[in-house]
């Protein structure tokens, strides 16, 4: 194993300091070239901006675990935990058989009628009102309506859907307010005292919460609820991140969007460039409990290790012009934005359907986006989402 170090500098970059968090893309380009991974002393983290790199931790599940933690706080000590990204196998592939066989293809392709229909009607009322907030109106109803109807859970409103899942994260990051905390124990009251007991009789959340030891879950303590949670909660914020993300994008290079509604057939590419060009999670952590090395740099035992996975889709190693929005980009499909290996997303299938159904409808009846406000980025250090982006629809 190499000997070098990465030496603390001066210069030390922070990912969470706020002109970071408006346009982190300027920062992540310095990152990649201060070489393969840059230790940042005030945080005590190391960080890995390049593609490859990057990569390679998250598919080396022994020398970078999760079961310490897979956002910024460590998971050590914390009573509670998400089952299907803060464990390592043995016990994450038992969960993962679990929970996996609703997200065959097969199961999941059962939900296109549904999700197809809910696209028409988000598009069809916000076309109606010609100049919406986008994150309310187009953004955060999908993934709502889509984790209904596969999860069987329905909440008290999206809005508080939408609260709930950002909590998730923010309530993990260096400027987590108490009240993050207040809103995910919140989510986890509601799921137990309502959500479960209301659930139909045929969907996830029945299989999960009354397979038991059957269905390869723990039928004693947390691990249900926290894996039903995990799965709910985590598929509303980064799916309304991908589509906020989607119409900025739209805004701002017109042309891409009028090569889509004359090449419909692209929008399965497009789905995946946007996940390339704005990953929804900045940022992925792992702990070492052991010394490893990622591109040459030793990285101590007991280290925190940060997968900058909003820089990996940047990366001109990997993607050429990496800073064009292209719907024709062949190798799109290789970023990193839904993870890799063992811990790849569960809900992917669902994401790139309840994305590409949302994006067809819109290239069939708007021709094009108009910016009619400023656009406001959310404050997470973890997602890469809007808070308010105001728009005019122009119908097509």
């Amino acid at each position: 194993m190499s000997n070098v170090a990465a030496a603390p500098r001066r210069d030390a970059i922070d990912l969470y300091r706020p002109e970071a968090l408006r346009d982190p893309y300027p920062l992540y380009a310095e990152l990649r070239a201060r070489g393969p991974v840059t230790h940042e002393p005030e945080r005590d983290i190391w960080l890995v901006p390049g593609h490859a790199e990057a990569a390679a931790v998250l598919r080396d599940h022994r020398r970078f675990v999760s079961g310490d933690g897979a956002t910024y706080e460590s998971a050590l000590g914390r009573t509670e935990r998400y089952p299907l990204i803060e464990t390592d196998p043995p016990e994450h592939t038992r969960i993962r058989r679990a929970v996996q066989p609703p997200f065959a293809r097969a199961e999941i392709e059962q939900l296109r009628p549904g999700i197809e229909s809910a696209a028409a009607a988000i598009v069809g009322q916000a076309l109606a009102h010609g100049e919406v907030d986008a994150v309310p109106a187009l953004a955060q109803p999908m993934p709502d309506r889509a984790m209904a109807m596969l999860t069987g859970l329905t909440p008290p409103s999206c809005q508080a859907l939408v609260d709930w899942s950002d909590a998730v994260v923010r309530a993990q990051e260096p400027a987590a307010d108490p009240r993050h905390t207040e809103l995910l124990l919140e989510a986890l009251t509601w799921l137990g005292a309502d959500g479960i007991p209301g659930l139909p009789a045929h969907c996830l959340g029945r299989l999960i919460m009354d397979g038991g030891s059957t269905g390869g879950l723990d039928p004693e303590g947390p691990e249900r609820l926290m894996t039903l949670a995990s799965i709910w909660l985590a598929g509303v914020d980064s799916t309304g991140a991908l589509l906020g993300n989607a119409i900025d994008a739209f805004v701002e290079q017109p042309d891409q969007w009028e090569l889509l509604r004359a090449r419909p057939d692209l929008v399965p590419n497009a789905v995946e460039e946007l996940l390339r060009f704005e990953a929804p999670f900045r940022v992925f952590y792992r702990r070492t409990r052991d010394e490893a090395e990622v591109g040459g740099v030793a990285i101590p035992a007991g280290a925190t290790v940060c997968a900058v996975l909003g820089s990996t889709g940047r990366d001109p190693r990997q993607f050429a012009d990496p800073d064009r929005l292209d719907v024709t980009r062949e190798n799109a499909r290789t970023h990193l934005a839904l993870g890799t290996s063992i811990h790849l997303c569960l809900g992917a299938p669902l994401a790139r359907m309840e994305a590409t159904s949302m994006l067809t409808e819109l290239t069939r009846r708007v021709q094009r986006f108009e910016r009619t406000g400023d656009a406001v980025r959310s404050p997470s250090g973890t997602m890469r989402k809007f808070d308010a982006l105001p728009v005019r629809l122009v119908a097509a």
